[in-house]
């Protein structure tokens, strides 16, 4: 595990490099909070819409601009840039799991983006735009459960990507697909509260709403306290699932791995 932990350091160590680039992601996050505020100030007014009010939906916002910022979905680059060097070879040979160091390299970042982008971001939303409290005790404990498991499933889609590159020997139009998917069915901008019933049907059959409808939903109470067990379950069972299919396209891609590049 030592060994592990070392590569989320030697993660978080490197993005030190690149310290200029906080006070952009910081930029990026404010406008991004800050034109969903004037939207949803435009569209709600000082009245409600579906009983959600307009702080609360400044909440959402800044729950799920924060949210996006430690998903772990972006290792696929990784992979591809590994498979087209030709390093992924000598890569698999170390006496590690390729998938662990995966996942711990992503988790340096994560925490890195954590100190320098999401506490600074969350004090910056609550001075300009304010955030309404967790709806209950019972709820915020949820949320903060609710965000495990949006770390975990967004790791898995982003490794399951990775893995779908070993036959596609690029993985930009499945990063570009994956974007798409999880920007819409995550509830990220517009809440499935909004969706119209057959795209909620279709978000209910896919595991990206666990990726910034759901955490956020819980925390503003939008879910009732009887349905957040099975919520959750259901979220233990996704990743489970996606578990399940990794595994079996680990073991598929290994052994058709075609080296290209030096």
């Amino acid at each position: 595990m030592r060994t592990y932990i070392s590569f989320s350091a030697k993660a978080f160590s490197k993005q030190l490099a690149y310290r200029s680039e906080v006070w952009l992601r910081l930029l990026g996050n404010f406008v991004t909070i800050l034109i969903q505020a004037e939207i949803w100030r435009a569209v709600i007014g000082h009245g409600h819409v579906e009983g959600i009010t307009v702080e609360q939906m400044i909440t959402y916002s800044i729950i799920n601009t924060l949210l996006m910022s430690l998903l772990l979905h972006g290792i696929s680059g990784k992979v591809d840039e590994s498979l087209k060097s030709g390093s992924i070879a000598s890569e698999l040979i170390k006496p590690i799991s390729y998938p662990l160091f995966l996942l711990f390299d992503e988790l340096g970042n994560t925490i890195y983006q954590l100190l320098f982008t999401v506490f600074p971001t969350f004090i910056i939303a609550l001075f300009f735009f304010g955030m309404v409290p967790p709806a209950s005790l019972t709820h915020f404990l949820v949320f903060l459960i609710a965000l495990l498991i949006a770390l975990i499933i967004s790791f898995l889609i982003g490794y399951l990507i990775s893995l779908l590159a070993f036959w596609f020997m690029n993985h930009f139009a499945l990063s570009w697909m994956l974007r798409g998917f999880i920007t819409i069915f995550s509830g990220t901008f517009l809440p499935i509260w909004f969706f119209p019933s057959s795209w909620v049907t279709v978000a209910n059959l896919l595991p990206f709403q666990y990726m910034g409808y759901i955490p956020a939903a819980i925390y503003l109470g939008s879910i009732p306290v009887q349905e957040l067990f099975m919520i959750i379950v259901a979220g233990g069972g996704w990743i489970v699932g996606l578990l399940i299919l990794v595994q079996l396209l680990w073991t598929r891609a290994v052994r058709r791995l075609v080296v290209q590049g030096g």
